[in-house]
């Protein structure tokens, strides 16, 4: 029997080094970051709920204490989709969905200071 011919052609990678600050991080990165803010998110808006004098800062760092810093990557990917199916019934686009919720949260609040601001330096001027 003849050998077959692979059918799919093998590529080489793409080197974006050259692109030096400009370059963006892999999909895979990105997306931890999102599912692991999400999930701390979610943590602690329900201690947020459970506690009455709860401080977000010191949540965070116990946070971090517990699951590590981002960039350290303490789990991986698939240990904290797993925490947050079990803990949250949250799935992966769940998650990212609610980091871009976050994110949007965020942009509104920094627009409405800065149209409370600008008023204020222009009646100072």
């Amino acid at each position: 029997m003849a050998a077959r011919k692979s059918s799919t052609p093998k590529f080489q990678a793409i080197d974006d080094s050259v692109l030096g600050e400009y370059s963006v991080s892999d999909y895979s990165e990105r997306l931890y970051s999102k599912v692991y803010y999400s999930i701390r998110s979610l943590c602690g808006l329900l201690a947020k709920n459970s506690f009455q004098d709860f401080n977000w800062d010191a949540f965070k760092e116990r946070f971090a204490s517990d699951f590590g810093k981002v960039e350290e990557k303490r789990y991986s990917l698939e240990q904290l989709l797993e925490f947050a199916n079990r803990k949250f019934g949250k799935t992966k686009e769940d998650l990212v969905v609610l980091n871009e919720l976050s994110w949007q949260r965020r942009r509104e609040y920094a627009a409405r200071v800065n149209a409370s601001v600008n008023p204020q330096m222009k009646a100072e001027n």
